[in-house]
């Protein structure tokens, strides 16, 4: 079993300067972060772990942003898909910021080096669809003259996003040029409505079944690539310990497990399956009924149009 990561309390990062208030109090609260401890890690093998590396850096108007890749679409799981740069645990790994660290290094050049990339905190664990126990390790990245590499067997592009939009249904004005977003929502660009909330040309969700439990995906639109299932939970959840919000959508579905529950239910009693690598064990469910009582339709219920890819992505090997 993989060494848990320790948390550690750092002198304060270089290069906060440029930050704007709220930026900054919600790096210090992400320094001061401790996560709770990890349900059943006695039942978890090494081999179904993995880890990713969350890099912060601050944009160009004083905001967090996140770093995401643009996985190549030539991968045999989950082609093309945004992702938050990482992977599987290795024997040869220290502990699993070592594999966060190694997998992004290996992925996009992001710097492994802890002097260039400082650990902020780590994370809850989270279960992947592949039912793997992920640990975000998120990092603030101080060099501003690094230069991505990528590794085009794995990543196509990377891209940023401002942290704190993944708290909103309708990002707020101060957020939507960051995001590509017209200064207000248009028609033309709503996505089919999400199950709790109203129409939104940024987010929506879905209630899928998972391990016998209905389960709430959210879905951010981007324009560089959309954002979904395990990259959107952790990006929610670390805008949420940052900010010290809530988010303006409903997170989670009626009786949803909460995420230490699904862990149990994937390592622990009937279905739980002893493999190193497991097929997603999840469904679509029946959706509601729309304004004109016609299940299952919108005026966009062929599904969102395709985005323009306007800039560079990678998704986990997860």
């Amino acid at each position: 079993m993989p060494h848990r990561v320790q948390h550690v309390h750092l002198d304060s990062p270089p290069e906060l300067s440029a930050l704007k208030v709220e930026a900054l109090a919600a790096i210090n609260r992400l320094r001061r972060h401790v996560p709770e401890p990890e349900p059943c890690p006695g039942d978890i093998p090494a081999y179904r772990r993995a880890a990713v590396l969350l890099g912060l850096f601050g944009g160009r108007h004083g905001d967090l942003h996140a770093v995401l890749s643009h996985r190549a679409v030539a991968l045999r799981s989950h082609g093309g898909d945004t992702a938050i740069p990482g992977g599987r645990f290795e024997a040869k790994d220290k502990d699993l910021e070592a594999t966060a660290r190694r997998e992004a290094w290996e992925e996009t050049g992001l710097p492994i080096d802890s002097r260039r990339a400082i650990k902020l905190c780590e994370l809850r664990p989270f279960l992947s669809a592949n039912e793997l126990v992920v640990t975000p390790i998120v990092v603030w990245l101080i060099d501003p003259l690094i230069q991505p590499k990528l590794n085009p067997s794995e990543v196509q592009s990377i891209f940023s996003v401002p942290l704190e939009a993944f708290l909103y249904h309708v990002p707020p004005t101060s957020l939507r040029s960051s995001l590509r977003l017209a200064s207000t929502p248009q028609p033309d660009r709503y996505r089919p409505p999400s199950e709790v909330s109203g129409p939104s040309d940024w987010h929506n969700c879905r209630d899928i079944s998972w391990l016998g439990c209905r389960v709430r995906r959210h879905n951010f639109w981007h324009r560089s690539n959309p954002i979904r299932g395990l990259t959107s939970d952790i990006l929610i959840h670390c805008a949420m310990m940052a900010y010290d919000k809530t988010p303006s959508f409903s997170m989670t579905a009626p009786g949803q497990p909460t995420n230490d529950e699904l862990i149990r239910k994937a390592f622990k009693g009937p279905l739980a399956v002893k493999k190193r690598r497991v097929r997603p064990r999840m469904s679509g469910l029946e959706q509601p009924v729309d304004d004109d009582n016609k299940e299952g339709t919108h005026r966009n219920s062929a599904g969102p149009r395709p985005l323009p890819a306007l800039g560079a992505t990678k998704h986990s090997k997860l």
